[in-house]
């Protein structure tokens, strides 16, 4: 099952295109990495998805539905199969971990407060904070504050996870844990789009990688091929400054 399609997406800001004619598709399960030099336009694609940035030109479908902003019924729940995780947590300072995570279906699901309760201590036993759910976030490492940002995404039940630089605000030792419950997520099958500087995790854990520079894909292959013996030679010059 197509999952997400996109075709000749553009997006501009002022007369500058960050976005230029993007052409790709995520199918069920797929764990997608999308690499590239610092202003090549990956975070902004990824904030198209889910239409945090308006598109300028082009297409975007999620599970063969497009991505309509004229609908706001239909972009409503559109949006809700989509879960994303930022670089810096976005927590709320003032709520309790577990607060943080029951927040999101409280407020746009119908099931009962037992049931989301229960459902958010499971995601918060999944991603190893279960000590941690009335702590506040000042309280915990950068770390954790991501994981229980998972964990939020995960609240809504979506079919498609956006990480955007999960890691990059992250001291070094850090980086693992976090890294460690996408593996986890991408075992079970979560479909997963990350735009991510972690080169070993776009290696071992994606099975298909889009470089992108200048508003473009320049390569998309699975990881082996892409990592061992580029097409393109925008992808070696930057591969061999990142490997």
């Amino acid at each position: 099952m197509i999952m997400v399609e996109v075709s000749k997406l553009t997006k501009k800001f002022g007369e500058h295109y960050v976005l230029k004619d993007i052409d790709f598709r995520v199918t069920k399960g797929d764990v997608v990495a999308i690499i590239g030099p610092s202003g090549a336009g990956k975070s902004t694609l990824l904030r198209c998805l889910n239409n945090l940035e308006k598109k300028d030109g082009g297409e975007i479908k999620i599970e063969n539905e497009l991505l309509n902003t004229q609908d706001k019924k239909s972009l409503k729940r559109i949006k809700m199969k989509m879960g994303m995780v930022f670089q810096n947590f976005n927590l709320f300072p003032h709520m309790t971990v577990l607060k943080n995570v029951m927040i999101a279906p409280l407020k746009a699901k119908k099931d009962r407060k037992e049931i989301i309760l229960e459902r958010s201590k499971d995601l918060l036993r999944k991603v190893g904070l279960e000590d941690k759910m009335n702590s506040y976030p000042s309280q915990l490492s950068g770390g954790q504050q991501q994981r229980v940002a998972i964990a939020r995404a995960l609240s809504m039940n979506p079919d498609i996870m956006l990480f955007d630089e999960p890691t990059s605000a992250l001291d070094p030792e850090l980086v693992g844990e976090v890294l460690n419950v996408m593996k986890e997520l991408a075992e079970e099958g979560m479909t997963m789009i990350v735009v991510t500087h972690e080169m070993g995790f776009a290696k071992k854990v994606a099975n298909k990688v889009l470089f992108m520079d200048g508003g473009k894909i320049i390569e998309e292959n699975e990881p082996i091929r892409l990592f061992t013996s580029p097409t393109k030679e925008r992808t070696k010059l930057f591969l061999e400054k990142v490997l």
